[in-house]
């Protein structure tokens, strides 16, 4: 046990390995330095809506909104989007310029450049949201009573149309 003690003294007080030691410190304590300057990707949430979310609040006034019309009892309402929301970021363009000549010719440059405008200081900087687009709706089930009424049945498919800006095609009414 004493010759191996006395083999590590022996190679730690070599110049030579002394300074690799040094030098891996160094390098050790840099890395760790330059990691907390790049900037860290932030755990979010996804960058859309959460689709189950909107489905479930459209469905409740919906049914709400058809539980009003005379004739329909206890609505039940089922709504399909066609995908999550989209976020729609502000952009800055530059266009190439026009130059005209003495002669009354002009020629165009047409280098043009578009990038998205991002708001904050220092590391913290983050893309201008101008809007959001909503989903769009693929279609819903309408379950209620009354809908045996033809009358009652293209009340709810119009309301449900008119509501949601969608055709009657895509409205499926029954009881």
């Amino acid at each position: 046990m004493q010759l191996k003690i006395a083999d590590c003294k022996g190679l730690l007080s070599g110049k030579r390995t002394r300074n690799i030691i040094v030098a891996a410190g160094i390098i050790v304590i840099l890395l760790l330095f330059l990691s907390t300057l790049t900037p860290q990707k932030e755990q979010s949430g996804p960058p859309t809506e959460n689709t189950a979310a909107i489905e479930r609040e459209l469905e409740q006034r919906l049914e709400h909104l058809l539980s009003g019309i005379n004739g329909v009892t206890a609505p039940d309402v089922m709504v399909t989007l066609d995908s999550t929301s989209e976020r729609v970021y502000a952009r800055d363009s530059r266009n190439g310029s026009s130059e005209t000549s003495g002669e009354g010719s002009s020629a165009y440059s047409g280098d043009s450049e578009t990038s998205v405008v991002l708001v904050g200081s220092g590391s913290s900087k983050n893309a201008l949201e101008q809007s959001t687009i909503l989903p769009k709706v693929r279609g819903v089930a309408v379950v209620c009573g009354g809908a045996e009424d033809p009358s009652i049945k293209e009340k709810v498919v119009n309301t449900v149309s008119g509501v949601l800006n969608i055709s009657s095609s895509r409205i499926y009414v029954t009881y």
